[in-house]
């Protein structure tokens, strides 16, 4: 039988409402309830069921865990009215938990999970990284996670920067390729909105693909690329603007940056 839980959200803009929406849509939780320092007022409007706490005290005291959905800037004040007696999941870039545990009266006897979800969380389709020292707030962690998408926990906490890289950024990546697809059907003639419509569905359909499969992106390419076709030529084309080589960079700045706004 799964134990009762109660799940906290202090903080709820676009991240923290699409959890907590995930939370409620999925039954994960018994009960959530939400605080935003930012908007108080507004907390509840879109989320139905959602139970709307007074202070940021108030929700620490009626839940289980607390998720920490506020801006990194505002991160310490938020903590500051925290009294640090309960579990703790961050999802603030650039925050270690060493710095979190700074932040709390109770210092490093505080448990937290660190968290690098992606704005597909809004929809529930979310890959989230995770870092975790404690076996039981981790299996919690990925309980929660798991509602929105699909859960990876690191080994490392120095690796939740790749994972910003790559799958915290890496829908901005997709979105480019989408519309880059896209205006190249219209360069060959298409009207934007049917070459969008095809872009977005060979988009998704190749990474289904890929899931489905259980194959290497590589054979599923070759699976694809006759001699002397259509997709070689297209493929040459990519090879010849060093397309891999960018999207490769492109995740290592990310990874870079996120390393610098973590030594702020």
């Amino acid at each position: 039988m799964t134990q009762s839980l109660k799940v906290g959200f202090l903080g709820l803009g676009r991240m923290g409402a699409a959890l907590a929406r995930g939370c409620l849509n999925s039954a994960v939780a018994d009960a959530v309830s939400g605080y935003d320092p930012a908007a108080p007022a507004n907390a509840e409007a879109t989320l139905p069921g959602l139970i709307r706490a007074q202070s940021a005290a108030d929700l620490e005291a009626a839940v289980d865990v607390v998720l920490l959905c506020v801006k990194p800037q505002d991160m310490p004040a938020a903590i500051a009215e925290l009294a640090g007696n309960k579990r703790y999941i961050s999802i603030a870039a650039g925050l270690s938990t060493g710095r979190l545990r700074s932040f709390f009266k109770t210092g490093q006897s505080t448990q937290i999970s660190r968290v690098m979800p992606n704005i597909s969380a809004t929809i529930g389709q979310s890959v989230s990284g995770y870092y975790c020292e404690e076996e039981t707030l981790a299996a919690l962690t990925e309980r929660l996670f798991s509602a929105v998408g699909v859960a990876i926990r690191v080994k490392q906490e120095s690796l939740l920067h790749a994972v910003t890289g790559l799958s915290g950024s890496g829908p901005a990546y997709v979105f480019e390729f989408i519309h880059a697809l896209a205006e190249g059907g219209v360069a060959a003639g298409l009207p934007y909105e049917a070459a969008l419509k095809l872009a977005v569905a060979t988009t998704a359909g190749a990474a289904a693909l890929v899931t489905a499969t259980g194959e290497h992106p590589s054979a599923l390419r070759n699976h694809v690329a006759s001699p002397g076709g259509t997709t070689i030529a297209g493929l040459a084309a990519l090879e010849r603007g060093a397309f891999h080589g960018h999207v490769m960079a492109a995740v290592d700045a990310a990874t870079r940056r996120s390393r610098e706004l973590d030594e702020d």
